[in-house]
């Protein structure tokens, strides 16, 4: 780490790290999150960004080598940014969160109908990743804002190529389940953390449906609903932080979703239990 790579909004960020995030979140309990996932063993992993909180290559590999630790293959595993992996404007304009993850990003519908700028990489999103009954859907939410804001936005070009992808044929005969970093609904208020164009959004989802939107963002259990095609409900749901050291409601966390043979999905919370120092079920949810 270079002290030109601490410049800007990165002080501000590793002056965060060091008062605030460090003492909150614990990498013991990320290790544990791990071995109980390890034990779970689900069929596809989904992360919802901040792989990072300064957008710097040492922690994307740290993360690399989590990921590598869990032995799933890159097949099942997905991965999107979250606004500490946009945090500054040059590491976002060279791709390097995508060059690093783009095994994780790999894209069964290519373009989706709507052509794109390749020079840009926010033209690889939204891409979309068909497992079996499943079409998943990767967002990015997350720009390099210049301020010390935590918003993000979508953008009207990669919601056009959402809104196609949707409804392609590949993708509209399974189970839609959109993953985006930043609520499409606010929870905790203030524009300065929330998505700047979640109408726009919401428009989208409205038009073309989806049968649910993951995403993370505020670090705690959330839920609400969007508005599909016919009045038909959209499941939203928010996952906790992984590495949370707080009290027992936003202590680390994880979802599990759960499909069965008639498409109807449950999501399964599990989190840390200080006082066993394991991983328990702490709520089930059918999401309809």
């Amino acid at each position: 780490m270079t002290l030109g790579a601490l410049a800007g909004k990165r002080a501000i960020g590793l002056l965060n790290l060091a008062v605030n995030r460090r003492r909150k979140h614990k990498t013991e309990l990320l290790a544990a999150l791990g071995e109980d996932l390890l034990a779970q063993a689900p069929d596809h992993l989904a992360l919802t960004g901040d792989l990072s909180n300064l957008s710097l290559e040492g922690e994307w590999r740290a993360a690399l080598r989590w990921l590598e630790h869990q032995g799933a293959a890159s097949a099942t595993v997905t991965v999107i940014p979250g606004n500490h992996d946009a945090y500054v404007a040059d590491v976002v304009r060279d791709g390097v969160f995508e060059r690093l993850f783009g095994q994780f990003q790999t894209d069964d519908v290519v373009g989706g109908g709507v052509t794109a700028a390749k020079d840009d990489p926010r033209a690889r999103y939204p891409f979309v990743r068909l497992r079996g009954p499943l079409a998943l859907i990767g967002v990015n939410s997350c720009v390099a804002t210049g301020d010390l804001g935590a918003w993000g936005e979508v953008g009207a070009d990669q919601l056009a190529r959402l809104e196609s992808l949707l409804a392609h044929a590949e993708v509209a005969r399974r189970v839609r389940v959109v993953l985006i970093h930043h609520p499409p609904v606010m929870h905790k208020g203030g524009e300065a953390r929330n998505l700047k164009d979640r109408d726009a959004l919401a428009a989208v989802l409205a038009r073309a449906g989806a049968d649910l939107v993951l995403h993370g963002h505020d670090h705690r259990d959330e839920r609400a609903d969007l508005t599909g095609p016919g009045g038909r409900r959209i499941p939203v749901v928010g996952a906790g932080s992984a590495s949370y050291a707080g009290g027992p409601e936003k202590r680390a966390r994880y979802n599990i979703y759960e499909l069965d043979d008639s498409g109807r999905i449950t999501v399964v919370t599990r989190a840390h239990d200080e006082a066993t120092d394991r991983f328990k079920e702490v709520r089930r949810e059918a999401l309809g």
